[in-house]
């Protein structure tokens, strides 16, 4: 038998008004009323029923007098917290619709009384309906977790929270949804779990491999191969060092020696991702995770591939392998970047005439050369795709060129 333990639940009105709670006696909940065993040991699950469902549960008194009821459920203390209970807040907030189809939306969570045993772990809240196992979207109509940091007491959004605000103090923080997803009458029950906190990286900070992040999706991608598989949210570009461990500017390789032989990159399939127009010429090949796999199959049978032998030969810090030479994607973000230019929306390409290249061998960020750059991406069995930093944008050229390549890997 499990006793339920004190992980209160306080409600609020929509326009943030305190609301009183008033506790149940402590009753036993039996093993055939515990329905939460999909959760991993050391989460918190609270039960919170908005509106009027029918359940046991706990008198919430708002300021109108108008009673709302919480369900009750039973909790266990977050892995990190030990023995002391924490309290979720949920807060909901009516937004108007048209054709009177407004309705109210869990808009924010407040986590309080969080113990220093805490610090340093990522929180992640979730909310269920009823009878689902898979939680329901919170905010940007698709994100399922709303994962917050505890950096020593001090508070900050995790990994894929764009769409998510938070403030806090000590001991305390509040999670608000930008644009919140799931109506509060289909939320029936709240989860709270503390893992291994996951690094958030920014544009320009030094990435787990050595080198330096030059994108950041809102959403993972998928780079198969890669050890991030389908769950890649940043692109590093290798430092200057990556040849011979001594800053120094990029050099040039062939593609391939072979000029008549198509390799087995998708050149097909049309892919609405990146600059719209451009060339008209944007394939599957050319997307965002696919420079991990063009770079694998480029060196067909009896050829040489320079640029894929040095390439893979790399490690810097990460696994052998691991780097890879961009798709056109890929590199029109790293063009971006080495001319100071903002990355992200691959729906801009990159200005090779706007901003100062990172050039020169002052430190291990330059090194880029105003001069054309391989991708992955094919064209033809003869030629490839490259772009050039220092002037016009993206053009096939025949694979035996040598143009530069600047190392790349996911996670």
């Amino acid at each position: 038998m499990q006793t339920r333990r004190g992980a209160h639940a306080v409600g609020y009105s929509q326009n943030d008004s305190q609301a009183y709670y008033h506790d149940d006696p402590i009753e036993e909940i039996s093993k055939t009323k515990s329905r939460f065993k999909f959760l991993t040991t050391g989460a918190i699950v609270l039960g919170s029923i908005f509106y009027f469902q029918s359940t046991l549960a706990g008198n919430i008194s708002l300021s109108s007098g108008t009673g709302i009821e919480f369900g009750q459920g039973f909790s266990q203390a977050v892995a990190c917290s030990g023995n002391t209970d924490l309290t979720l807040t949920p807060r909901s907030t009516f937004i108007n619709g048209s054709d009177s189809s407004g309705a109210h939306y869990l808009s924010s969570v407040t986590v309080s009384n969080i113990p220093d045993s805490c610090f340093g772990v990522d929180f992640t809240i979730n909310a269920y309906g009823n009878t689902e196992n898979s939680p329901l979207s919170l905010f940007n109509s698709t994100s399922t977790n709303a994962i917050v940091y505890n950096n020593a007491g001090t508070f900050s959004t995790g990994v894929g929270s764009s769409g998510m605000t938070l403030t806090g103090s000590t001991g305390t923080f509040t999670a608000t949804f930008t644009t919140p997803a799931a109506q509060s009458s289909s939320v029936f029950k709240l989860t709270i779990q503390s893992g291994v906190h996951t690094p958030v990286y920014d544009v320009g900070d030094r990435g787990p491999g050595g080198g330096i992040v030059y994108y950041v999706s809102a959403n993972n991608f998928t780079s198969t191969g890669s050890t991030c598989n389908t769950k890649c949210r940043y692109l590093e570009v290798a430092p200057s060092t990556w040849r011979s461990g001594t800053a120094a500017n990029d050099l040039t390789y062939q593609w391939s020696t072979d000029t008549t032989t198509a390799t087995a990159q998708d050149k097909t399939t049309v892919s609405t991702e990146g600059i719209p127009g451009n060339s008209g010429y944007e394939k599957l090949n050319w997307k965002i995770g696919q420079g991990f796999y063009n770079t694998s199959v480029m060196k067909v049978a009896g050829a040489t591939s320079s640029i894929q032998a040095v390439v893979l030969a790399y490690a810097g810090g990460a696994a052998a392998g691991q780097w890879f030479i961009p798709s056109m994607n890929e590199l029109n973000e790293l063009c971006k970047y080495a001319r100071g230019q903002s990355t992200g929306n691959l729906t801009i390409e990159c200005n090779p005439g706007s901003g100062t290249l990172k050039s020169g061998t002052a430190n291990d960020l330059g090194g880029f050369v105003e001069g054309t750059y391989w991708s992955s991406s094919e064209f033809t069995a003869f030629d490839a795709w490259a772009v050039w930093v220092g002037g016009p944008s993206p053009t096939g050229v025949g694979k035996d060129y040598p143009y530069y390549v600047r190392p790349v890997r996911a996670f």
